[in-house]
């Protein structure tokens, strides 16, 4: 039986890696802002929410 392997610090270890992740999570709050914008410039005349005036007066 062979013994366990120790944790390597070489670049080519199967960890992934932060840089991607970083990338991939900033991509996806630049998506949401996006359409977030697009929702509140758009599609303004979508629906009529006059009625919360009357609630939180």
């Amino acid at each position: 039986m062979t013994p366990p392997r120790l944790q390597s610090n070489s670049p080519t270890s199967d960890n992934p890696k932060f840089g991607r992740l970083l990338a991939v999570c900033g991509f996806a709050v630049l998506f949401c802002g996006m359409l977030v914008w697009l929702m509140a410039d758009v599609f303004t005349d979508c629906c009529d929410l006059s009625w919360l005036g009357r609630i939180f007066r």
